[in-house]
């Protein structure tokens, strides 16, 4: 004897999705996806501004909804970083030709 209330219960079962959180998940991936493939276009662009030496004491970690956030390795560093900061986002936003970027967060942390 097998009703709708048990029908969950059974092995194999699932429910059917709707189609907009197939289409909402599907979004969320690519949109993740291409925050990845910009967070390495945007370590390149800030090494460029920031010089060469900085790739050792500079980490681009992740763009994430207008979020760029940033790790340093010193104070002095973090400093740096925080007097130049609406430079960068202005920077990074011009050489993407749009608003990617509304603000920077930058940590003091080991790379």
């Amino acid at each position: 004897m097998c009703n709708n209330a048990n029908k969950n219960l059974v092995a194999g079962y699932t429910r059917p999705e709707h189609i907009k959180s197939i289409v909402s998940n599907i979004i969320s991936k690519i949109r993740e996806k291409e925050g990845r493939n910009k967070t390495g276009e945007i370590k390149k662009h800030v090494i460029e501004i920031l010089g060469k030496q900085s790739g050792r004491h500079v980490e681009v970690r992740e763009l994430k909804k207008g979020s760029l956030s940033v790790r340093v390795d010193s104070s002095a560093w973090l400093q740096e970083l925080n007097l130049m900061k609406q430079d960068l986002v202005n920077s990074i936003n011009m050489k993407f030709k749009g608003d990617l970027i509304k603000e920077i967060k930058i940590r003091l942390g080991k790379k």
